[in-house]
């Protein structure tokens, strides 16, 4: 199984538009205190209200409740009026934040079968089953935007609307790679989609690797709808330990993509550790160090890393009963150490 990023909406109609268009229509009568008579009587003067009368803030506000994919198959269709509203940048960015975060999964010992979304609702753990299969792997997603990797071609990749079906496939890859790391991501500033990909470049010739010559790995970026080939980001002013954690797995928060080591980590006296941490917007690869554990009396340690929204959170085992917690704002590089955990151990007599 695999889970990536953050799934698209998935919300009842019934259990939001439906109340909330119920309310609306209770406050104008309540308020009006019309009978069934007067009403009958103002429809026959022409005073008759629908949904079209409602300003356009209410309205927005109704639209901004409906599911993904029910404006995609039916709500855009409607009017003129709603089209414009619905495809207009500032409903875009507020159904997006509106919209519910979650796990998309995907069974890779039957990569067709259909992906399940989990998202937790009111305290309640909901799955749920996209309608929608591929025979590509899922890579990353972010903001219901998937990307997908043809694994009989690694040169191929695609982003995929799993709500409208749609797939655009990205230029191809300029480098014969087995690679298959890569994420997208989403620069807020200049509203444009990302893709970061890591691939290896070989340092010298074939005699020279027999010679303990050694595969180098390297960033490259891709602005979606933009950018009709990859360029290389510039990682010439990291550490040679910087560098080497590009070999590892990516990660994101918003608007920024990582790799750091996870696992066991060998940590000699003072050696420094790092994560890179890239900013989307400006495409520039930052190292920076991470937290030593003061209290451990081990060789090495444990660092577990989790993207946790705006943030990296930070799980260093320092001992074997005992671990730090800490939390570092991409923007920043700052870490904050949150809290300390210990576990006590019992011992019957």
């Amino acid at each position: 199984m695999r889970a990536v990023g953050r799934g698209p909406l998935r919300v009842r109609y019934s259990e939001t538009v439906g109340s909330l268009m119920d309310g609306i229509l209770m406050d104008t009568h309540s308020n009006t205190l019309r009978t069934i008579e007067e009403e009958g009587n103002s429809e026959m003067a022409g005073d008759k209200t629908n949904i079209d009368s409602l300003p356009d803030d209410i309205l927005f506000d109704i639209l901004l409740r409906i599911p993904a994919q029910d404006i995609y198959n039916s709500t855009r269709l409607v009017c003129r009026k709603w089209y414009h509203m619905i495809h207009a940048h500032n409903f875009i960015n507020a159904h997006l934040h509106h919209s519910t975060c979650g796990l998309l999964i995907q069974n890779l010992r039957n990569i067709t079968s259909y992906p399940n979304f989990v998202a937790m609702r009111q305290g309640r753990i909901e799955i749920s089953k996209l309608s929608y299969k591929s025979n590509h792997r899922f890579l990353s997603s972010c903001n219901g935007l998937v990307l997908e990797l043809d694994d009989l071609n690694r040169n191929a990749l695609y982003i995929t609307n799993p709500t409208t079906k749609q797939r655009s496939a990205l230029p191809t890859f300029f480098a014969d790679t087995t690679f298959d790391r890569a994420v997208i991501a989403y620069a807020a500033t200049s509203m444009k989609y990302k893709v970061v990909r890591t691939f290896y470049l070989t340092n010298g010739n074939t005699d020279q690797l027999e010679q303990g010559y050694v595969e180098i790995a390297y960033a490259a970026i891709l602005t979606v709808g933009v950018d009709k080939s990859w360029r290389c980001v510039n990682i010439e002013h990291l550490s040679l330990a910087a560098k080497e954690l590009l070999v590892n797995n990516l990660f994101t928060t918003e608007g920024f993509v990582h790799w750091a080591q996870n696992g066991n980590v060998i940590v000699s006296k003072g050696e420094p550790q790092y994560v890179l941490t890239l900013n989307v917007e400006t495409e520039i690869i930052t190292e920076i160090s991470v937290p030593l554990c003061h209290d451990g009396k081990l060789s090495y340690y444990l660092y577990h890393y989790f993207s946790m929204g705006s943030y990296i959170s930070l799980l260093i085992s320092c001992n074997y009963f005992s671990f730090e917690v800490w939390e570092m704002k991409p923007e920043t590089g700052e870490w904050t150490k949150m809290r300390t955990l210990t576990w006590k151990l019992n011992i019957a007599r």
